[in-house]
């Protein structure tokens, strides 16, 4: 694993596919033939033209790795236009809590991958790690340039596969992988340079400065593209067996919306001047066990489905991994402003929806819970982690 490091700086002479989230058109990939140049275009029209002279014989479609979880399809035709779409995310993030991962949050490790290596190419894993204290989620493909020691780009990557999930990051050390793929410049006879780091770009304006990591691996730089990475994949919390590095036995995997049950407790002893205290009890109803841990998602919900608040994690320990077996139930402590406090206008929730489900697509675990929040929707629950009761 190399050196880690997070680099934050404006961006300057980087192409990122900001067109696609209605800034200024640049194009990944797009280098000029006779070498890497410019590789950042400021107009749809321009970016156009350069990948024309990279492609100039052939009409392709590729799917650009770009910033902000958006993959966009740039279909490169003789009539030089470029078309830029970009799918309907659906993301259940912005009901579940967590907001857009940003780069600060984040450490990316770049990770050699023999056992996905062949002749012809190189794998590797890129591996990002919430080192903040709050969750965060992301949905699709990182952007990802490589550069030279300057900080130039070399080259871009390209989406690889057409499909995404939601992925949420718990805080201090959750993580999500993305795969990746190194063609050879030797197999395509392109114009070969080594990187000396990789640049990976999460925010979801993409102006966040990117997330680097040291990684000297073989790229072209004449406009052929020879990076393609996948998609965000939650590992930390991702459905599956979960071992943690002091327990050699492995638990069962993360508990999922379906499994559990969600009462809301009043905890007038947790009360203070301006907001009350309660218990959420979440108890698996299943035969399977499970195991929690970290934050869940958790909305305000009136009779009708509206959202009208929402939740914010506190403190610094998602706590270690427990299991809950049929019957068993864990915890989660939290307060209520009060509205009177904020002097907005109050009315009455109906019931509170837990998301759990490792990567936040789940339907939620919903419990009655008649607590007064402001008609704005801008009540914010203060929550602790699960903990077993």
């Amino acid at each position: 694993m190399h050196t880690k490091r997070m680099v934050f700086r404006a961006l300057a002479g980087v192409a990122l596919t900001a067109a696609f989230m209605g800034g200024s058109a640049m194009v990944a990939g797009a280098a000029d033939v006779g070498g890497p140049g410019d590789i950042a275009v400021p107009t749809a029209s321009s970016a156009t033209s350069e990948v024309l002279a990279a492609e100039a014989s052939t009409a392709a479609a590729a799917t650009v790795a770009g910033v902000g979880g958006l993959a966009a399809e740039v279909t490169v035709t003789p009539a030089t236009e470029t078309e830029a779409t970009t799918a309907d995310t659906g993301d259940p993030a912005a009901l579940a809590g967590p907001a857009h991962c940003e780069d600060s949050q984040l450490i990316m490790d770049y990770v050699d991958r023999p056992d996905r290596s062949t002749a012809e190419a190189l794998g590797f894993d890129l591996v990002f790690t919430n080192a903040g204290s709050q969750p965060c989620s992301f949905d699709g493909w990182p952007g990802l340039v490589a550069e030279d020691a300057d900080g130039g780009t070399l080259t871009w990557a390209l989406a690889s596969g057409s499909t995404s999930t939601l992925t949420v990051l718990p805080p201090n050390g959750g993580q999500a992988v993305a795969e990746g793929t190194a063609d050879l410049p030797s197999v395509s006879g392109c114009v070969e340079a080594t990187s000396d780091h990789l640049r990976g770009y999460i925010s979801s304006d993409g102006a966040g400065g990117g997330i680097v990591d040291d990684a000297q691996i073989p790229v072209c730089t004449d406009g052929t593209w020879s990076l393609w990475l996948g998609s965000l994949i939650a590992l930390h919390g991702a459905p599956g067996e979960v071992t943690p590095p002091e327990d050699p036995d492995p638990l069962p995997a993360k508990c999922q919306d379906e499994q559990l049950t969600l009462e809301f407790i009043s905890r007038p002893d947790l009360s203070v001047d301006g907001a009350s205290g309660f218990e959420l009890a979440f108890t698996n109803a299943s035969d399977t066990a499970c195991s929690l841990w970290g934050w869940p998602g958790l909305i305000v919900e009136s009779a009708d489905g509206t959202r009208i608040g929402s939740s914010w994690a506190v403190g610094d320990d998602m706590g270690e991994p427990f299991v809950l077996e049929n019957g068993d139930a864990a915890i989660v402590l939290g307060s209520a402003p009060d509205p009177a406090a904020s002097g907005c206008e109050a009315m009455t929730a109906d019931h509170l929806r837990a998301y759990v489900t490792s990567d936040g697509a789940g339907p939620g675990v919903v419990g009655a819970a008649q607590i007064p929040v402001c008609t704005d929707g801008s009540t914010v629950l203060e929550i602790g982690p699960f903990t077993a009761a």
